[in-house]
């Protein structure tokens, strides 16, 4: 196993992203409608609060420019981070999270094609959502690319971003060797769930259901699961587990 075998594998799962992606988009009223049976769920549970919650936030604009900024860059930098990080002190771990992060995203969005879900910034303006990415912006020169090209705007059941935030956390936690970066790791999913509140981007009810896409791909991929990978790195020692580049497999070492 080499880096650059792992990076093409990386650039042609991002490819199939980038197409499911795309074939996945729906129309609006069907995702509207879907998104109105969440809210009528979290109505008769008591936590449709989403709403009350940005609005509270949206008087102070330096966290909404943050929370915008947040959105659009960690999520997607963070798990890159992560994966090298996997990749250079764990072997065998990164090779069960890089598979727990390839299932958990393609149960997502599995999901996206049968249950397409607008965004709480997408619903009509009687729910009082703000779209804080064209309001108030914070993304820099990302702001009016993302308006136009990011997605699948239709995507919000399950939130793949708390689902990547947790995910992060579970598999770097234990390779990380900084207190500072492990007190972030701890507080990135936390962190996560208010930036996707404040921004309008989700709802509770779709971060719980990341959460549990996280805990299903966990138990299939990880250690004891039936999906899990048969053949291991020959060491799992840290930073020792690489040797020149490549690691050495052998079956049924676990």
């Amino acid at each position: 196993m080499t880096f650059w075998s792992q990076l093409l594998i990386a650039v042609v799962y991002y490819g199939l992203y980038t197409l499911v992606g795309d074939y996945a988009k729906a129309s609006y009223s069907k995702a509207l409608k879907d998104t109105l049976f969440e809210i009528r769920i979290e109505k008769n549970l008591g936590v449709f609060v989403e709403q009350q919650i940005q609005a509270y936030f949206l008087h102070f604009s330096y966290i909404i420019k943050a929370a915008n900024l947040y959105y659009v860059t960690v999520h997607f930098v963070l798990p890159v981070v992560v994966l090298i990080l996997l990749f250079k002190r764990d072997a065998r771990r990164f090779l069960m999270y890089r598979n727990i992060f390839a299932l958990l995203t393609a149960i997502g969005f599995v999901i996206y094609l049968f249950f397409p879900a607008a965004p709480p910034r997408l619903l009509p303006a009687s729910f009082h959502f703000v779209e804080t990415q064209s309001r108030y912006g914070g993304a820099g020169a990302l702001d009016s690319y993302l308006m136009k090209e990011a997605g699948d705007p239709y995507g919000a059941m399950p939130s793949l971003h708390f689902a990547w935030a947790l995910w992060c956390s579970i598999a770097a936690y234990r390779v990380a060797r900084s207190r500072t970066f492990k007190v972030f790791l701890v507080a990135h999913p936390i962190i996560t769930i208010f930036v996707v509140t404040v921004t309008a981007n989700h709802l509770f009810i779709d971060v719980v259901a990341g959460g549990v896409v996280v805990l299903m791909s966990q138990l299939l991929c990880g250690d004891f699961g039936p999906l899990r990978r048969k053949w291991w790195p020959k060491r799992s020692d840290g930073g020792k587990s690489l040797s020149g580049g490549r690691v050495t497999l052998v079956e049924g070492v676990s």
